[in-house]
């Protein structure tokens, strides 16, 4: 028998955080290059933005008219790559420029490392990288180095850091932290110290 589940969140009806959203007007516009094996994931944070924030675009990869989109995105619009490296600029040399879209990667790191190779598209865009202050709040995966982020955190401190409004942006990670709570508390603490911590 399987779960009934909400059309909107995807979540199971019990952990559905629909009641905990906030939308919340941005003033870049997010486009989400989503793996599709990340679509599928429970937990994903990506879901968390889309569904926030009043200009976000969520694209499947290897979708044909979502790529489609993306070539027109990227011919048209010139917009920013959101990803680390050493050809990255840093952020704060962003901050004050002219709005453009931001293109942000959902999938595990070594599957993200893939598709830019994958992609001439978006190896061709401009990258912009930050340096996270916090330590990361997803807590339901390991990260591979301690400057990783989830999707959701990545671009709550984008836009954060371009519209100079460090609160504008919290009840997106206010909802993630929510849906991690609950999480936690269903498989039970020991599970959560024993495979997480």
């Amino acid at each position: 028998m399987s779960r009934i589940t909400c059309q909107q969140c995807r979540r199971p009806l019990s952990a559905c955080f629909c009641h905990r959203l906030t939308t919340v007007d941005n003033a870049w516009p997010v486009h989400i290059l989503q793996h599709k094996k990340e679509a599928k994931h429970a937990l994903g944070t990506a879901i968390i933005a889309q569904l926030s924030l009043q200009h976000c675009q969520l694209l499947t990869a290897g979708n044909s008219p979502c790529e489609q989109q993306l070539e027109r995105l990227i011919s048209e619009q010139q917009p920013l790559l959101i990803y680390p490296g050493n050809d990255s600029q840093p952020l704060s040399e962003v901050v004050g420029q002219t709005l453009r879209p931001l293109i942000f990667i959902d999938s595990t790191w070594r599957k993200s490392k893939r598709m830019l190779l994958e992609s001439p598209q978006l190896q061709s865009l401009p990258k912009v990288s930050f340096k996270p202050a916090q330590p990361s709040r997803y807590q339901l995966r390991k990260a591979p180095n301690a400057s990783a982020r989830s999707t959701l955190e990545a671009i709550v401190t984008v836009l954060s850091a371009l519209e100079k409004d460090s609160e504008k942006y919290q009840p997106l990670l206010a909802t993630m932290d929510w849906m991690i709570q609950q999480q936690i508390e269903k498989m039970g603490e020991e599970t959560f110290a024993r495979n997480y911590s």
